[in-house]
């Protein structure tokens, strides 16, 4: 029995075309359930309220049945698209084509997708296109062939894809932008880099011809000094040897400010390790007392305490000079006259521990945080001869010796409480470190 091209019920058509085409569900056990009539009306009620088109064509490409959602889809009603070619769906441009491909479906039709990787358009009354996916299948009825197409409306996700495409272009031009931005700043820091070091490498020489040129001629001034004394045989006036101090004071200065770039050229580059060697402590505290004791201003005192009876240290010999002299040298430098200077060592658990305490100015609060950086001079010390070196090269000794410099200090009419053991202004620095210091431990710290 053919499927009528007429506008009667579709009801009547599906009843005749579903039996044919179930393949999944046994019909007796359908029929088990349900008559036949109520099968007919559950099949037909299927079609029309499928979610997507269907259309039924002949061999002729002639539309014989259509459901509510496909004539939506194209703006028709039903009556308008029953028995018209169903090449009126497609864009008149791809009308020609497409009868001699639905002529190839006929010669071996099988069920597979139409226009497989193709972007498919169907065209509407109105004569506008959308973008749609069309499924097909076909099935024999009193032995006349009948192809079924399910159409999708795929509008919507054609443009997320199109979006996602934008989406994903802008990105990909965001990406290259950012890319070669970030090779423009490579470029550019690399440059900036082999600059530095260009310039790093112009310092460490400047630093080391420098050095080595100041240091002959203050040696030949320190000499030139010693020799006025000895000379003068005790028949010098207090105003000769009081510039001869004066002198002699200065040059110390410059030495130790010498000493002071070269130490931290050769920190910056990691060309310091320890050296480790039996060092009896209070005979290097007593040994540099001496020394320092001709820079102490007028009734300054420095006493000196070592607790117990434990007393060498296998460290760094000079390194230990520096730190203990920087300590002292800066409570020297930065206390005023008639006060008094403590230095205290102990060796306990192993570990060394250095307490030098003075009754100075004080480190101003706001200063304490950078006080140990290079270069940096606390806010109240700008009368106060210095290069800002000293503590920063005193804590990286104390690091490459494997302990640690901590310190509490009071300023004139700081509160009280916040530097302990403080009564007065003052400052009160503490060293710890390792009483043995294993060679192959030797870290430098360049910072």
């Amino acid at each position: 029995m053919k499927v009528p091209v007429t506008s009667t019920s579709e009801m009547q058509a599906v009843e005749v075309m579903m039996p044919v085409q179930s393949t999944e569900v046994s019909w007796p056990s359908m029929m088990s359930r349900f008559t036949s009539d109520e099968v007919s009306r559950i099949f037909a009620m299927l079609f029309r309220s499928a979610a997507e088109g269907l259309v039924v064509v002949d061999v002729k490409g002639i539309i014989c049945l259509t459901n509510p959602r496909l004539v939506d889809l194209f703006g028709y009603t039903e009556d308008e698209l029953l028995g018209q070619p169903i090449e009126s769906l497609i864009p008149t441009m791809a009308r020609a084509r497409h009868v001699e491909q639905r002529q190839a479906y006929h010669a071996k039709p099988v069920k597979r997708p139409m226009g497989i990787g193709l972007d498919l358009l169907a065209e509407r009354r109105d004569g506008s296109l959308f973008p749609v996916e069309v499924s097909l299948n076909h099935f024999e009825v009193d032995g006349e062939r009948y192809v079924m197409g399910l159409v999708t409306d795929v509008t919507k996700r054609r443009q997320a894809e199109n979006e996602l495409q934008r989406t994903n272009a802008e990105l990909e031009q965001r990406v290259e932008a950012r890319t070669t931005e970030l090779r423009s700043v490579e470029a550019e820091l690399r440059k900036a880099l082999e600059a530095e070091k260009e310039l790093n490498a112009l310092k460490s020489r400047f630093v080391s011809m420098a050095s080595h040129e100041f240091r002959t001629p203050l040696s030949t001034i320190m000499t030139s000094v010693d020799l006025i004394s000895r000379y003068s045989d005790g028949q010098v006036s207090d105003k000769v040897s009081k510039h001869v101090d004066r002198i002699r004071g200065k040059v110390r200065d410059m030495t130790g400010m010498l000493n002071d770039f070269l130490s931290l050229d050769k920190l910056d580059h990691g060309l310091v390790t320890c050296n480790p060697t039996e060092v009896d402590v209070v005979h290097l505290c007593i040994d540099l007392l001496e020394e320092l004791r001709s820079l102490t201003k007028p009734g300054q005192e420095i006493h000196y305490d070592h607790i117990g009876e434990e007393r060498l240290v296998v460290q760094d010999r000079q390194m230990l000079m520096v730190v203990l002299g920087n300590l002292l040298g800066n409570a020297i430098k930065y206390s005023p006259e008639n006060t008094r200077i403590d230095l205290l060592t102990e060796i306990a658990e192993a570990r060394l521990h250095i307490t030098v305490k003075d009754e100075g100015m004080g480190i101003p609060k706001e200063d304490r945080e950078h006080i140990m950086d290079r270069f940096f001079r606390a806010s109240n010390t700008f009368t106060v001869q210095g290069t800002g070196l000293g503590l920063n090269i005193a804590a990286r000794f104390v690091t490459i010796m494997g302990g640690t410099m901590h310190f509490e200090s009071r300023t004139a009419g700081e509160e009280t409480g916040t530097g302990q053991g403080l009564t007065e202004s003052g400052t009160i620095f503490h060293v710890d470190i390792e009483q043995r210091h294993e060679q192959e431990n030797n870290i430098v710290d360049r910072g």
